[in-house]
């Protein structure tokens, strides 16, 4: 009977670590000017207004694969007009840990590529000992420390399935359902990214990412030196004017 239980509870967790799902993600961050005399510069109703409204982004796992996409909705209560951002900008991402391989969406100007890399950690995580609840899952807690003022706190879930998360936080021994950034020493987060909803999926079909040549990181690296030359040098070319 001993050993009927333990299959019992290992098929469990390979059933369900093996599930198809989809989850929801909203995304805030409200950032601190930090003024020439080292005193924090207050920002006008407006601007906190605007950088107020989530982002909204869906994750999709499916057998060891996952794809990490922006969520487009109108939203009137913007404060804000909107502008178009040039420059080089990452966008959807695709992790595929059974090849440890990953595709990211980057735009150079107007200009897409496909990045291709191997999966890797961006950040050293401290696990701690705390335990919470979020989403109706049992979460437990990792820390990134940037430095002495500056830290990630970070809520995962061991029931679901393991090294996936949200943007490039990955390879926790569960899924990220939740981030809190701190700046500064301040008690209240500036940053935040956080499950809304987890919905289990029967069938699945991932986000397409968009269409471009394929590039490895080191060509994008030395694609994005070289616009970074080339705007340095014409931003010192108005200075002089």
């Amino acid at each position: 009977m001993k050993y009927l239980v333990i299959f019992i509870s290992f098929f469990c967790s390979l059933v369900q670590a093996q599930e198809a799902l989809e989850i929801e993600y909203e995304e805030v961050s409200i950032p601190r000017i930090i003024g020439k005399d080292g005193k924090e510069e207050s920002l006008s109703s407006e601007v906190v207004k605007a950088f107020a409204v989530p982002k909204n982004y869906l994750l999709q796992i499916n057998k060891g694969e996952s794809v990490f996409t922006q969520i487009e909705r109108v939203n009137n209560e913007q404060g804000l007009e909107s502008v178009i951002i040039l420059g080089v900008i990452g966008y959807n991402v695709s992790l595929d840990f059974n090849q440890n391989k990953m595709k990211q969406e980057w735009l150079i100007e107007h200009k897409k590529y496909l990045v291709t890399d191997t999966i890797s950690t961006h950040y050293k995580y401290e696990l701690t000992q705390e335990k919470s609840t979020y989403l109706g899952f049992d979460v437990k807690q990792a820390v990134v420390k940037y430095d002495d003022n500056n830290k990630s706190i970070i809520w995962y879930a061991p029931s679901l399935p393991k090294r996936f998360g949200p943007k490039e936080f990955i390879n926790l021994p569960g899924l990220v359902l939740k981030v809190e950034g701190y700046q500064n020493g301040k008690i209240d987060p500036t940053y935040y990214l956080k499950a809304t909803s987890v919905t289990t999926k029967d069938h699945l079909e991932f986000k397409k990412l968009f269409k471009a040549k394929e590039i490895s990181k080191a060509e994008f690296e030395k694609l994005k030196a070289d616009y970074d030359k080339q705007s340095s040098n014409e931003n010192q070319g108005v200075d002089k004017d």
